[in-house]
């Protein structure tokens, strides 16, 4: 069997490449969305994890944007769905899900992928006190602000879900699906030259 790498290191560089290359839309839609949240000010601070508080701001107040934002991915924000638990210290999570729901109808070269935010929200934290408003109200309404009909992925993207539930009495949620077409697995990439899929109709 013929193999597209002869070390390891050759390996590692291919999986690396996902995350770039228009192979896996799950990988690369993935990093897009991890760039996109960690650059976004207004979800950290909503997210509310005192500990990184100095990461976002100075002493004075001041946005820092010199700050280890990236503190967050893998804590407060999650490329899974996460269902957390009631624990003792007050915290809050937003996680994101990407998976290929349907192709449109006659037409096998297109498919329907979607984005999913999940929200959860302690319900002991869940009141921004200095707003007065649901927390996972308004990070539901920021990432509507930067996702939908936006360009993030090349295509735009729609909004085609928007509820709010609960997870027993510990966390209130919000759960958000947007919808983008793309090429349907048309491309692969091999020796960093990516070429399209012969299509057999």
């Amino acid at each position: 069997m013929g193999y597209d790498f002869k070390t390891e290191r050759q390996l590692l560089d291919k999986l690396i490449s996902y995350a770039e290359t228009p192979d896996n839309d799950n990988i690369r839609f993935k990093e897009k969305i991890k760039r996109e949240l960690l650059s976004c000010p207004e979800i950290l601070y909503l997210l509310h994890n005192k500990e990184y508080e100095n990461e976002l701001f100075t002493e004075d107040g001041s946005l820092n944007e010199d700050g280890e934002w990236d503190k967050y991915f893998g804590d407060n924000i999650r490329d899974y769905l996460f269902f957390p638990e009631a624990q003792p210290k007050v915290k809050n999570f937003l996680c994101y899900q990407t998976s290929f729901k349907e192709i449109p109808l006659y037409n096998t070269v297109e498919k329907q992928m979607q984005i999913t935010f999940t929200i959860f929200c302690d319900c002991r934290d869940n009141i921004v006190s200095s707003i007065g408003e649901p927390r996972h109200d308004l990070i539901g309404a920021i990432l509507l602000e930067r996702f939908a009909w936006s360009n993030i992925f090349n295509t735009q993207c729609r909004v085609v879900s928007d509820k709010e539930s609960t997870t027993d009495s510990n966390y209130a949620t919000r759960k958000i699906v947007f919808e983008s077409t793309l090429p349907n697995s048309r491309v692969r990439t091999k020796n960093g030259l990516t070429g399209y899929v012969n299509v057999v109709r």
